[in-house]
């Protein structure tokens, strides 16, 4: 033990520890050669990892992080697992959720649940009025734009929301997406230059673009690719057949 050890009326190695003074690791007995991480480990550890959070505040952590090794006291830790609250939480993959394994409701499947119910509950009229025409009327459960009564501009919940999505993608310097037209034209001239003989390769190399896009529009039953951006479009029809 170090001589400059901090004295705390918590367990050294745990984030009670931590909270009551003992915040830094050069202070702490609990060193790197000990099995216990410091109090700052501890308390730094225990906000990224959702199976140490469940621990009572007092335990000192494993420097191994294995939460076999730590002895939950009864009644110390409040049991998230199939609950919504559990999902938030982190357990978001129903897989590794304890609840599977015992037959029991998962956490995303308690969270589908819940969002499922509010939203029903919404649609019935259920709660505050919903502030149609605007984001915040879509997250209150107004998500059928065919349904929505719309606000005094007839714009409904959902194209509130999405229209509000764009203005923070272009915020974030995110380019709106370049505008699509029919393939009709574009493959009916990539079928034209192969009935001349041309391959898909010197196709690709005479419009500038890609093989995988050639291909997919060279298909004889009809373009896999039905539409493409003005600029292929232009590239294709503008290659000479000679």
């Amino acid at each position: 033990m170090s001589g400059r050890a901090v004295w705390v009326s918590a367990p050294h190695g745990s984030v009670a520890g931590y909270e009551a003074g003992c915040r830094t690791r050069a202070m702490c007995p609990m060193g790197p050669d000990s099995d216990i991480l410091t109090c700052a480990e501890a308390a730094l550890r225990r906000r990224g990892d959702y199976r140490l959070a469940r621990m009572p505040l007092d335990q000192p952590v494993p420097r191994s992080g294995d939460v076999d090794e730590v002895v939950v006291s009864p009644g110390g830790v409040r049991e998230v697992h199939g609950t919504p609250w559990g999902y938030a939480r982190g357990c978001r993959d129903p897989q590794p959720c304890p609840n599977r394994r015992l037959g029991a409701v998962t956490c995303a499947e308690s969270r589908r649940r819940y969002v499922h119910d509010y939203v029903s509950r919404r649609a019935a009229g259920e709660g505050a009025p919903i502030d149609h025409g605007t984001p915040n009327g879509y997250f209150m459960g107004c998500r059928d734009r065919r349904l929505c009564p719309r606000g005094d501009d007839g714009v409904s919940c959902a194209e509130a929301r999405a229209e509000h999505r764009r203005s923070l993608a272009r915020a974030a310097g995110v380019a709106p997406r370049a505008e699509t037209l029919d393939s009709g034209a574009a493959a009916a001239r990539i079928r034209d230059l192969r009935s001349r003989g041309w391959s898909l390769r010197r196709i690709a190399a005479a419009t500038g673009c890609g093989r995988t896009t050639i291909a997919e529009l060279a298909v004889e039953d009809g373009p896999v690719r039905r539409r493409v951006t003005a600029d292929t479009l232009q590239r294709i029809l503008g290659v000479a057949a000679g």
